[in-house]
């Protein structure tokens, strides 16, 4: 079973997280929740109400968007989402995890970058410093 879990790969380039990833365990609080205002607050515990159960909760905020306030995961994406955010982080492994964007992961230059250092079209369609492009909208589609 998986613990309470955040990772947030530095940019190549500034050393900023590139994205975020946090899995709540169930029952627990996100670890910006003391900073959350009053609404994100009841808005997030609103959220997790809709889901009974004991579930893990996934926040996810990504170079051109995010899950919000998150969305349950059961202990197999929990525990997939561990074992693809293991240090040192790599894109091959990063993949496994299935989120959208790679989690800000270049593949051809096997680095993160951050939503500054991602050149995003209005289209969605992403470029990295060196000029790799893909696609970094999760609405997207061929």
């Amino acid at each position: 079973m998986p613990e309470a879990f955040v990772a947030e790969p530095p940019c190549a380039v500034c050393g900023r997280p590139a994205t975020h990833v946090e899995l709540v365990p169930p029952d627990g609080q996100p670890i910006a929740w003391q900073r959350w205002s009053p609404a994100q607050r009841d808005a997030y515990t609103a959220a997790r109400e809709r889901h009974t159960g004991q579930r893990w909760w996934l926040l996810y905020s990504g170079i051109a968007a995010g899950n919000g306030l998150g969305r349950p995961a059961d202990p197999a994406e929990a525990q997939r989402i561990v074992d693809a955010f293991t240090q040192p982080y790599r894109h091959a492994a990063v993949t496994t995890a299935g989120f959208y964007d790679d989690a800000g992961f270049c593949a051809r230059c096997d680095a993160p970058y951050c939503s500054h250092h991602w050149n995003v079209s209005s289209t969605g369609y992403g470029q990295c410093p060196r000029g790799h492009g893909k696609s970094l909208d999760p609405h997207w589609s061929p």
